[in-house]
């Protein structure tokens, strides 16, 4: 889902015992009146805190850092400046297992290992990685309790170092082996070597708490490493190593902040002018440079920007649909066509792709065309038609040096904001092409329009199109009858030869493969036509098996397939928390909420709350629940929560304008219909 809005995603990257104090800061003071400023200003402020993100299953499952791996390179993606947050004292923090190791490396690693049954036990090898890895095993109920896991954790750790060590592996190769949690958060955030990086040393920021008169007290070690009752001098030597390196990196952004020892926890001086203001006002001043030069004035221009990233992603890995293409081309190369072009298709059939492909094919001729087009229900405001024919009708004036306003006619501007002045204002738009200068206007999936602007209201369409002016639209079979005056293409399934081509070309992009058994099971047995919704939801899902993974089953229909997926979503987070998440959406007016809406409704609702509570991690539930009495009202979900189910439906949901606020939604009316079954909604809810 291509970004609308203007987002800034900092990650919080810290050790979790020792920190609750700044942490608590941080959500009470800082953090609120950055969304407050970010939302004055059309934009959003989130901050990732994972201490609260992780659940109990996802520990069990060998993922914690995983987790917080990939919701680094997801605020990077979604907010390149600023997105990273350091906070460090006097604690290492935890050395997790390697959850990946390259096949090569463990062969050597075994050639060398003292006890290579261990190994065998814990790591398997996953031949659909490109290159090959052996992959850490669940621990599972066995060893649910971390006291019972500990002693193996440890055990087959010093398997692993005492063979990198031996093996003398390269320092990049030793990281996954010794180094914290924490350590390697902050290599991905800020020193990591990849020049793609958005230079960290003018963004991020380490805030180093240095500790008066530390006591050696029963609560001491949550603050500090210990060994057997005394201070652990490799932690402690790694610790000041990487400070070593964050200072020489960040120069004036590592900022050193004073606490005292007091009752058995540290206490900041002066918090407001050592901490908290200096964070917003760092924070700050990063965001308002960024929103000075990343917010356009002009929403056409916004909007024009958008649908063009969203046809970048359609196209990025698209293949077949030659012949489909072939009849578009003849159509746009018919000069004496004066009737639209409908492409019709099934639900899921893959018209916005073959529309975005269509787009790009007539830009590259290089002509002189003006080419014009939208993803209806892409953007929040393409699902409002008189948003729309604005933005459309005042982008193709645009390019032909005059105005909506001029279009109007002198005292009849106030037009432009009613349905019917509006429609004979972009009829007109149609009428500016030349010879020399022709028109092509794409408007995919005009189903996708609010509901009371589609069927019974298509009065806006034109049935004949001016001379040097061509239509290309898309639309479901339901709405076949209404261009029973426009040529149509029917768009079929995907043959089982091309739906192959672009499995594969989407696995090389994630460096994956399937072993011969899934793929059939994808392709089902590549004995028949295929819908695209089918093959993303199939790949989705196909993604996630490892070679050695032997029970599994997809349904071989499209609802029968979001049931699969949905089912796979639940066990990767929580079964009740994917549900009452599709649920509230569903039950929106729109069939939609914002994130704002999502995030709030967890944390009003007592009942959703207490399963929030029951989700997170046993050690983590108390200064969660302390947290919410301190914030009230204030308090929201854990945004991690949210944010690691939206990562994973995100292929399949878009923003929508409902009132004029945007709402996350489903972008397949199949999903619609087959959660609302699946979840025992109401009719009128299950109505689009």
């Amino acid at each position: 889902m291509p970004q609308q809005t203007k987002i800034f995603r900092v990650f919080v990257s810290s050790t979790f015992t020792d920190m609750k104090q700044e942490r608590y800061l941080l959500q009470k003071d800082v953090f609120p009146k950055l969304e407050r400023y970010c939302e004055e200003r059309g934009a959003k402020f989130q901050a990732v805190d994972l201490r609260w993100g992780v659940s109990e299953e996802s520990t069990l499952n060998q993922k914690t850092l995983d987790i917080c791996l990939n919701e680094i390179a997801r605020c990077q993606r979604l907010s390149p400046k600023p997105n990273f947050l350091i906070l460090l004292g006097d604690k290492y923090g935890w050395q997790p297992l390697p959850s990946h190791i390259p096949s090569d490396e463990m062969q050597k690693i075994k050639e060398v290992a003292n006890n290579l049954t261990f190994i065998d036990k814990w790591y398997k090898e996953d031949l659909n990685a490109i290159p090959p890895e052996f992959v850490l095993q669940p621990r599972g109920e066995t060893y649910k309790k971390y006291d019972d896991w500990e002693p193996l954790e440890t055990e087959l750790r010093n398997v692993l170092r005492n063979a990198a060590i031996e093996l003398e592996f390269k320092e990049e190769q030793k990281i996954k082996y010794f180094a914290s949690a924490t350590h390697q958060e902050i290599l991905a955030g800020a020193l990591h070597k990849n020049n793609e990086l958005e230079k960290p040393e003018e963004h991020v920021f380490c805030f180093n708490r240095q500790v008066n008169n530390y006591q050696k007290d029963d609560k001491v070690s949550k603050f500090r490493d210990y060994i057997d009752e005394e201070v652990d001098e490799g932690c402690q030597k790694q610790l000041t190593k990487l400070k070593s390196d964050l200072k020489t990196k960040l120069d004036e952004h590592f900022i050193n902040y004073k606490a005292d020892w007091k009752d058995g926890e540290t206490k900041i001086v002066n918090r407001k002018t050592e901490f908290t203001e200096k964070v917003e006002g760092l924070l700050w001043g990063i965001i308002e440079k960024q929103l000075k030069q990343a917010v356009s004035k002009d929403e056409i221009e916004h909007e024009v920007g958008f649908h063009e990233q969203f046809k970048n992603q359609l196209v990025e890995h698209f293949k077949g649909r030659v012949e489909i293409l072939t009849n578009i081309s003849n159509y746009l190369n018919n000069k004496s066509e004066q009737n639209p072009l409908a492409l019709i298709g099934e639900s899921g059939s893959g018209k916005s792709s073959v529309m975005a492909k269509a787009v790009q094919d007539e830009g590259n001729k290089g002509n002189n065309s003006v080419i014009i087009y939208r993803f209806i229900g892409a953007s929040s405001a393409s699902t409002n038609l008189v948003s729309l024919l604005q933005s459309v009708a005042s982008q193709i004036a645009g390019k032909y040096n005059t105005t909506l306003e001029e279009l109007a006619g002198e005292g009849y501007e106030k037009n432009l904001h009613e349905i019917y002045g509006i429609t004979e204002v972009f009829k007109k738009s149609l009428e500016l092409s030349t010879p020399e200068k022709p028109l092509i206007v794409f408007l995919d999936a005009l189903d996708q329009l609010t509901t009371t602007e589609t069927e019974n209201n298509f009065y806006w369409f034109p049935n004949e199109i001016p001379e040097n002016s061509s239509v290309v639209v898309s639309a479901l079979k339901e709405l076949e009858h209404v261009f029973e005056r426009c040529s149509k293409i029917n768009l079929p399934k995907l043959p089982a030869r091309e739906a192959e081509e672009i499995l594969d070309a989407w696995f090389k992009v994630i460096k994956r493969t399937l072993t011969d058994e899934q793929e059939k099971l994808v392709l089902h047995n590549k004995s028949t036509e295929i819908l695209p919704i089918y093959l993303k939801l199939a790949f989705e899902q196909a993604k996630k098996w490892e070679s050695y993974k032997t029970n599994i089953s997809l349904k071989h229909d499209v609802p029968g397939i979001i049931n699969d997926f949905i089912d796979s979503l639940a066990t990767e987070h929580n079964r009740e928390f994917v549900q009452d998440v599709i649920c509230l959406m569903l039950c929106g007016r729109y069939k939609g909420l914002s994130e704002n809406e999502i995030l709030e409704i967890f944390a009003f609702d007592d009942g959703l709350w207490q399963k929030i509570l029951a989700m997170s991690h046993k050690e983590h539930r108390q200064e969660l629940t302390d947290m919410k009495k301190q914030l009230g009202n204030s308090m929201k979900m854990p945004i991690a929560l949210w944010s690691r189910l939206f990562l994973d439906l995100e292929p399949f949901l878009t923003e929508r304008d409902a009132d004029g606020v945007p709402i996350i939604t489903f972008f397949h009316r199949q999903f619609n219909e087959v959660l609302a079954k699946r979840y025992n909604l109401s009719e009128e809810t299950k109505a689009d």
